[in-house]
């Protein structure tokens, strides 16, 4: 029996959180459909045994004003392939998706956070497209309650909406978990995340400005490129903190049982993976206090107040008193992290699909 197309459109295979969630299912995708995989660029950090589709095309994209042409293009592609289901990631490509398919094929477009503080943010005119450019065929898919909710007050207009969290790899459920949290007498904090001003690392260097006393370090893995990474490599060396700034961390898991507890002081975040990685690795987590970091982690973290550095500082302090239960958040967050499982994540998006295919002869089974 013939598979049904799928059609997978993405701005670039550069790894990020959306794109390691995109190549992360092409496998398992591939035996339930004949994919399509499209990408506004050529660009790639993955190795092409992990690109898994049966068709590849790029449209080409180098600059905004070429958003036209790969509009053209891909009528093109979805012409040739006639695919039953066209399903795009991230802000641009989505844009490209709606326009190529006005009418007729549904569209479901995912979206990986909060759009406002970001994208939308920056620049008018997209949210203007944005809002413009949604049809009744078209189909949202938000990463956490947190993110639609951003989207939903942001663009206002919004048809078929559906939540489906995002998963971590098999590596982090297989592993052996750090053990029993030892005795308060010094602590080791991890935070993975690149060097951007939305990751808010600032937050941190303030806060261990109050944190010198104490037995407490810190190192940040992420990309080193950018003027994020220099200007705050800068203030921990003229205020001597014990902060160490790393670039990117190729076997995460392994080094995560290194330390005792992992950090996020993110200004904003769609769903927060690397928090839900270290919970599967035994770390008990401490999170700016948003929304989604209480939705995604059921409570189950400490939560600073990104507004007040001393607040931080405060926790660090307090976590030395013995006043929190590290064992127990240990505990609980290793359980609450093994819902967020690729079997899981494929079998609602298979439901989804199936949704929004409901008028369609195909079913995903």
């Amino acid at each position: 029996m013939e598979k049904p197309k799928l059609l997978l459109i993405i701005d670039t295979l550069k790894k990020g959180g959306a794109e390691m969630l995109l190549v992360g299912i092409l496998a398992q995708l591939n035996i339930k459909f004949e994919v399509i995989l499209v990408t506004l660029s050529a660009q790639s950090d993955f190795n092409e045994e992990e690109i898994i589709c049966t068709h590849r095309y790029n449209l080409g994209f180098k600059r905004k004003i070429s958003l036209a042409t790969c509009v053209l293009k891909l009528k093109k592609i979805i012409k040739k392939h006639a695919p039953v289901l066209v399903h795009s990631h991230l802000v641009y490509s989505s844009l490209v998706a709606r326009c190529a398919c006005l009418y007729r094929i549904p569209v479901l477009y995912s979206i990986h956070g909060e759009l406002s503080k970001n994208d939308f943010n920056n620049s008018k005119i997209l949210a203007f497209l944005e809002r413009n450019t949604i049809r009744k065929n078209h189909s949202l898919i938000a990463v956490s309650d947190a993110a639609l909710s951003d989207y939903k007050k942001t663009i206002s207009k919004t048809n078929r909406t559906f939540v489906l969290p995002n998963f971590i790899g098999d590596e982090y459920l297989k592993q052996s978990v750090k053990g029993n949290f030892k005795p308060r007498q010094s602590l080791k904090l991890i935070s993975v995340g690149n060097f951007k001003a939305a990751k808010n690392y600032e937050y941190l260097v303030q806060s261990f400005r109050y944190l010198k006393e104490f037995p407490v370090s810190l190192i940040i893995y992420g990309n080193i490129h950018s003027g994020v990474y220099s200007k705050l490599q800068a203030e921990i060396d003229r205020d001597e903190l014990k902060i160490v700034l790393n670039g990117p961390l190729e076997n995460v898991q392994k080094e995560l049982l290194n330390h005792d507890l992992f950090v996020m002081s993110s200004k904003n975040e769609g769903f927060g993976m690397a928090a839900i990685e270290a919970m599967a690795s035994g770390l008990p987590v401490l999170l700016s206090d948003l929304p989604v970091f209480h939705e995604v982690t059921f409570g189950n973290a400490l939560f600073f107040d990104i507004e007040n550095p001393m607040s931080f500082a405060t926790t660090i302090k307090e976590i030395f008193e013995g006043k929190y239960n590290l064992d127990q958040l240990s505990v609980k967050g290793i359980e609450i992290a093994k819902q967020y499982n690729k079997e899981r994540y494929l079998s609602n998006l298979y439901s989804i699909y199936n949704e929004i295919l409901s008028d369609s002869i195909f079913k995903i089974r």
